[in-house]
């Protein structure tokens, strides 16, 4: 039993020499390996943080730049809207405004020709009339087979003149 107790348990001093080096070894990796370490890491956590931020605050002037351009294009459709009313109402009141003169022009054409029409149709009876006082003494001279005086013509011509308007 005694074997077994000696396998079982081993030699102090070597476990009392691996617990001093492995204490020292957990101090000379605490000191020259886990705390420069642990600083990259920490340098490397507030970089990535960094650009975190930085990456969220370009996102948010993104966002917002964005607004600004849609409010920018819903301005201008607004804007283009109303100028192109504005060209429809001035066509609109040019259109009117063209059909005006014209209906007026139309109007001082027509005017003008019953005015021409009238004294076309004035100058024709009078010619009619010169043309009827001629026949009617011509006829008078060669039914009277004599000469008449002036006042006798005049008279005659009146009568004849009035006939003619009766009918």
């Amino acid at each position: 039993m005694e074997e077994v107790l000696q396998i079982l348990n081993p030699m102090t001093s070597t476990i009392f020499w691996s617990i001093v080096v492995f204490v020292i070894l957990v101090i000379v990796l605490w000191k020259f390996v886990l705390k420069p370490v642990n600083n990259m890491i920490s340098k490397r956590q507030e970089e990535i943080r960094e650009k975190i931020d930085t990456a969220d605050r370009k996102s948010l002037e993104a966002n917002e730049y964005l607004e600004e351009q849609k409010k920018t294009i819903d301005r201008s459709r607004v804007e283009a809207k109303k100028i192109i009313d504005e060209g429809k109402e001035a066509a609109r009141k040019i259109k009117e405004e063209i059909e005006n003169q014209a209906s007026e022009k139309s109007k001082l054409m027509l005017e003008n020709a019953l005015i021409e029409i009238r004294s076309e149709k004035d100058r024709s009876i009078n010619e009619v009339k010169d043309e009827m006082v001629d026949i009617a003494l011509s006829a008078s001279q060669k039914m009277i087979s004599k000469s008449l005086s002036e006042e006798d013509h005049k008279k005659l011509i009146e009568e004849s003149l009035k006939d003619l308007g009766k009918v």
